[in-house]
């Protein structure tokens, strides 16, 4: 395997993938580009729960720093 593969099979890459869409699941951050509301969902495509609008931004929680 190559260095840049931080992996030795790919049985160890589905548990990684597996445990990043754990941390995602009700964990995404949201923020709304037109009213600049901003929630935790689990979903990818929500829609603004204040304004209705579709122009969201989303970032997974896992992103950001515990401290």
């Amino acid at each position: 395997m190559s260095e840049a593969f931080p992996f030795s099979n790919s049985s160890e890459l589905n548990k990684w993938h597996q445990g990043i869409e754990m941390a995602n699941r009700n964990n995404i951050f949201c923020h709304c580009r037109i009213c600049q509301y901003e929630w935790v969902d689990s979903m990818y495509n929500a829609v603004c729960r204040k304004c209705k609008s579709q122009d969201v931004e989303y970032i997974s929680c896992w992103q950001f720093p515990d401290d």
